[in-house]
């Protein structure tokens, strides 16, 4: 199965190797404390924090030409895409962001940049993927060799971070799987950072068949067996202050996968109405295999975002849903050309005007390329 969209797949393979450095001395590692996996989260976005231990690699040059890059490729973002969203957002989700919903965010991955950028007001995150949520390096035990060779990966892979509004993962989970003290964990904290979130507390988190959750663990110790539906969960402060969670869960979302684990969808609708979220979701949502996901978002969303290569458009019932639709709507890439949805070309065809996009969405990295569908529930519950 193609790996559903997410971004930058190169960083997660420099802090893959890297963090192996310290892997022999995670089992007798010191409890960190909140504070530092905030101070971790600013570090490697970056950013300096003045504090020990990383104030004295924030003093090498390794560490500045880090930062440098890092603040470099935010400001081309910022001004390419994050800004010209948060415009979009104000007036198109106006209604959606005054809310403070749930954002549901499948096939994601760890993008938590741009469902945060699209829904900044949401009160949990929960994102799903296939990759392996991970641990994070025994910062206790680096030398200045350590944070070099860490440091120095970053920067490799920041050669192409940022440039796409997705990132390609076919070989990163078995990549992750294989490379111990590896997952998307220093990701989540990145984009936390950058974004102007302080982080509170990670945990691991088991959840019940109701969908309650139950008991939560540090999340360096091994996870117990079997095939109890976990998540990580971050907590973290915005900047107008209010603790949110970000929950990651590494799981397939086929109809296979769920029905193992009844669980996910009473999580689910624990936390309707959702405001959910689809990008470059590999259309698998076009597929029989993954109906039941399907189903969850027409069932629980109050308003959903998406691309085309989320829920075709005929699921939508014309007196149950408003929908709006944005950019230009081609023929899918050449990897996804089956996937062409011609209910959905003549939608753009009926409108005298579609309003244009200025800013890459999806596989589409081109503004007047991309299309984007706001999807508005008409009925109340």
């Amino acid at each position: 199965m193609k790996s559903q969209a997410k971004f930058f797949s190169s960083l997660l393979l420099g802090l893959s190797l890297s963090c192996q450095v310290a892997a022999d001395t995670r089992s007798t590692q010191a409890p960190a404390s909140s504070s530092e996996y905030d101070q971790f989260a600013q570090f490697i976005a970056g950013r300096p924090t003045g504090r020990p231990p990383w104030v004295a690699v924030e003093q090498t040059p390794v560490w500045e030409e880090h930062a440098k890059r890092c603040n470099q490729a935010w400001l081309r973002l910022e001004r390419n895409q994050l800004s010209r969203i948060r415009t979009w957002s104000s007036i198109e989700l106006k209604d959606a962001i005054a809310e403070g919903r749930a954002v549901f965010y499948p096939f994601g991955g760890p993008d938590f940049l741009y469902a945060r950028t699209f829904f900044p007001n949401a009160s949990d995150y929960i994102l799903v993927g296939l990759e392996p949520a991970g641990s994070l390096p025994d910062w206790q035990a680096f030398s200045e060799e350590n944070w070099n060779e860490y440091l120095t990966g970053l920067l490799t892979s920041l050669q192409e971070i940022l440039n796409l509004t997705f990132f390609r993962t076919d070989d990163m989970k078995q990549e992750l799987e294989e490379k111990e003290g590896s997952g998307i964990l220093p990701i989540l904290l990145f984009f936390l950072a950058r974004t102007g979130q302080e982080v509170v507390g990670i945990d691991r988190v088991y959840i019940l068949p109701n969908g309650d959750v139950g008991a939560s663990e540090d999340f360096r110790k091994p996870r117990r067996p079997g095939t109890q539906l976990m998540a990580r969960r971050i907590r973290f402060r915005g900047p107008t202050g209010g603790q949110r969670n970000l929950y990651y869960f590494p799981l397939d979302l086929s109809n296979y996968s769920l029905r193992l684990r009844p669980g996910f969808a009473a999580f689910l609708k624990k936390h309707q109405p959702l405001d959910s979220f689809v990008k470059a979701a590999s259309y698998l949502m076009h597929r029989p295999a993954f109906s039941d996901v399907r189903d969850l978002l027409i069932s629980e969303s109050e308003y959903l975002l998406q691309d085309d290569s989320g829920v075709p458009v005929e699921y939508f019932e014309v007196s149950k849903w408003d929908l709006r639709f944005f950019g230009r709507y081609d023929t899918p890439i050449r990897l996804f050309e089956e996937r062409h949805q011609p209910a959905l070309e003549q939608k753009y065809k009926q409108m005298q005007h579609v309003p244009a996009l200025s800013f890459g969405f999806g596989y589409r990295l081109q503004a007047d390329q991309s299309n984007l569908m706001l999807a508005r529930r008409l009925k109340k519950r």
